[in-house]
């Protein structure tokens, strides 16, 4: 099997694929924390405004809103150089010569992708 359930995303780009495809079973496990790490930061800085809205508090819904939005920017920038890093680190990724300002993360053009 070329991928992985650790490793698969529908939005990864095909170099990301290529990187996950020959990951060692330690560096899968290690992608896996990775993604558990994105899920969280996006559940705290953007689950709050969310429940609130669901629960009525509209305006406290906006505000919070106002304060999350701009960590959720910081949090994805900051996860996505994080990721670059770790997936040029692999020992397939090294040995092809992939550097992180090369690396582009997913298939499509990202808001908050970073160059």
């Amino acid at each position: 099997m070329k991928g992985s359930w650790k490793t698969w995303s529908p939005f990864q780009s095909p170099e990301v694929r290529d990187i996950c495809a020959h990951m060692t079973d330690p560096e899968k496990g290690q992608a896996a924390w990775h993604g558990w790490v994105a899920g969280l930061g996006v559940s705290v800085t953007l689950g709050p405004p969310f429940f609130l809205a669901v629960l009525g508090y509209t305006v406290m819904s906006i505000a919070t809103a106002l304060v999350m939005v701009p960590a959720y920017i910081a949090f994805t920038r900051m996860w996505q150089k994080r990721l670059r890093r770790f997936l040029c680190a692999t020992a397939w990724a090294r040995n092809q010569g992939i550097t992180p300002e090369r690396l582009r993360l997913f298939a499509f053009r990202a808001t908050f992708q970073s160059n």
